[in-house]
């Protein structure tokens, strides 16, 4: 062939193997039709691509051509990271023992992919300067394609642990509507015994829950009982000794060379070891070591993983809650009627809210919950999560009275069960979304916004679905609405949330607070308003957090020209820096 034929040839070649590999993101297909053009070129009968693991970092044989196993080739690292195209003698003994003569590294910018290798030429000849240039050139062209595979490929791998991570997070979104559709202990018992057998396949388990739980590293004051126990049978000695348990700081294997511990010494090592438990999983609510599950091995014989440990925890915390829930409206309903439940509901949801405000660093924060009935239909939550962060909800739901407070209870059973999740706030956004959707009817929605505070930037990060935007008043006056996010909860699923960023500042003012601020009414039919809000924060703004709040329900109260029924929930966090 005539050398400008040649050149034509090579161009045509390469462009027409560029548009294929262009055009594909299977990284299979990729690496085989790289090492089948450049075989079919130089006319060799062996060929290999390697290409970089990026979790192990090892070479791994992803095409190979010509008989043999290149994948025993016993190049070390050093022999991968070669520079430029290296053929015959110049070819590291590694690989020549494997009959290749020639090789190739694929880099995509400086990043190292991989390497092509090629043995010798049917001919016998030697390869000659063109024969190396195009090799260079296809391998050039080929990188861009494999490193699109490999990202594609990346993200089909995390797609499904991700649909994993789903399919459990819908299990659980499905059992939390049937542990939160009854009171009756024995059905909530079975749920949990039916689910452990079911999802996790483990038939051997003791579950302890405390009357009143007890805070990490204390023993439970109230009394421990055994509510279910399946292939053990506990005599109430064993139920006392198992106390200690609850001052395990979290979940513990029991291995043969598990050590004893101040909570677990070699006695009750011992009793478990006989008893055939693998694992014990402290269950905790609000900060409350409220129950311990010790659980057998599977019948898999496989070993529990993290994600299995996420998976219990989220499921005790629906168990241990509706059996609490169970235990409340068991001892109050036998001696009280409606007026009776009504108060109890609200006692309830007054437990629900923070009793304390946690303590952050240059943080000072207040909240207010005035319901205008019995129970309260908004929504609001203030707690120390892990990492220091401050985790901060409000929320407010259509009607009054108890079918709101009870669909405000939902919201907060759904939060809780999220927070121990690996979840972004839109994530856990769209999913406590898809649960209120499923359990209510058309007439009833939620407006809601969480966010989380991390003190080490002073950055909030936010989701307002619906909400009333916090207003941030800046220590120079100027006014910022909280307003990234999305649809209101319960319209319709499903839906994407968008996450926002704030950073708060030294003298700056955040208040949260529901429709029950600015809509309150005075005797003329005139709502509050949010200018009268805003007006009202400029002038307290000197104030701590719990001044302000005090300084603008004041406000309000003179507004209203003390009306005998507030009209709605009054609802207010505020956060001062």
């Amino acid at each position: 062939m005539p050398p400008e034929a040649s050149v034509r040839f090579d161009l045509k070649t390469l462009f027409e193997t560029s548009r294929v590999l262009s055009g594909s993101l299977d990284l299979d297909f990729v690496a085989n039709n790289l090492l089948l053009s450049a075989m079919s070129k130089l006319f060799t009968t062996r060929g290999c691509v390697w290409l970089v693991d990026e979790e192990t970092g090892q070479q791994t044989v992803r095409a190979a051509k010509g008989g043999g196993d290149p994948g025993e080739c016993r190049a070390d690292e050093a022999d991968f990271e070669i520079e430029g195209v290296l053929t015959d003698d110049a070819v590291p003994s590694s690989f020549a023992s494997q009959r290749i003569r020639l090789v190739a590294p694929i880099s995509f910018g400086k990043r190292r992919l991989g390497l092509l290798g090629l043995g010798g030429k049917a001919t016998g000849e030697p390869f000659d300067s063109a024969e190396i240039e195009f090799v260079s050139s296809l391998v050039n062209m080929s990188s861009a394609a494999i490193h699109n595979s490999l990202a594609v490929e990346k993200l089909r791998t995390a797609n499904r642990e991700l649909d994993s991570k789903i399919q459990q997070l819908n299990t659980l979104f499905d059992l939390s509507k049937d542990f939160n559709s009854t009171i009756d202990r024995e059905t909530i018992v079975r749920l949990l015994t039916l689910t452990l057998m079911g999802q996790m396949l483990v038939s051997r388990h003791i579950v302890l829950v405390a009357g009143s739980g007890a805070a990490p590293g204390e023993v439970p004051p109230g009394q421990v009982q055994a509510v279910t126990s399946r292939g053990i049978t506990l005599s109430g000695e064993e139920q006392t000794r198992l106390c200690e348990l609850f001052r395990a700081p979290g979940s513990f294997a029991i291995e043969d060379d598990t050590e004893p511990t101040e909570f677990c010494d070699a006695a009750k090592l011992q009793w478990l070891r006989d008893h055939k438990i693998v694992l014990v999983l402290p269950v905790r609510h609000q900060g409350a070591t409220c129950g311990i599950l010790c659980l057998g091995r599977k019948q898999t014989r496989q070993a529990y993983t993290s994600a299995d440990i996420d998976f219990l925890s989220a499921l005790a915390n629906l168990f241990i809650v509706s059996m609490q829930n169970s235990f409340l409206v068991a001892e109050r309903i036998e001696k009280e009627r409606l007026e009776e439940e009504m108060r109890l509901a609200r006692e309830i949801q007054e437990k629900l809210q923070p009793a304390a405000m946690p303590e952050v660093a240059d943080l000072d924060v207040s909240l207010v919950a005035l319901p205008s009935r019995h129970v309260a239909g908004d929504y609001v939550d203030v707690q120390k999560i892990d990492g220091g962060r401050l985790m901060l909800a409000i929320g407010d739901v259509t009607g009054k009275g108890m079918p709101a407070s009870l669909l405000m209870s939902n919201i907060q059973a759904c939060l809780h069960m999220v927070l121990p999740m690996e979840m972004t706030l839109e994530e856990a956004t769209g999913h406590i979304n898809r649960v209120i959707s499923a359990n209510t009817g058309f007439d009833k929605f939620i407006t809601y916004f969480h966010g989380v505070y991390h003190p080490e930037d002073s950055r909030l990060d936010y989701v307002n679905a619906g909400h009333n935007p916090p207003i941030l008043l800046r220590a120079d006056g100027t006014v910022e609405l909280l307003e990234v996010g999305g649809l209101l909860l319960g319209v319709m699923s499903p839906v994407t949330y968008e996450r926002g960023t704030v950073e708060l500042k030294p003298g700056d003012v955040l208040v949260m607070f529901t429709d029950g601020v600015t809509e309150a009414m005075n005797p003329s039919e005139e709502e509050y308003e949010e200018h009268r809000l805003i007006d009202s924060l400029k002038r307290h703004r000197e104030l701590d957090a719990k001044g302000i709040i005090d300084a603008v329900v004041s406000d309000i109260e003179e507004f209203v020209g003390g009306s005998p029924t507030q009209f709605d929930d009054l609802t207010m966090i505020v956060i001062k820096r």
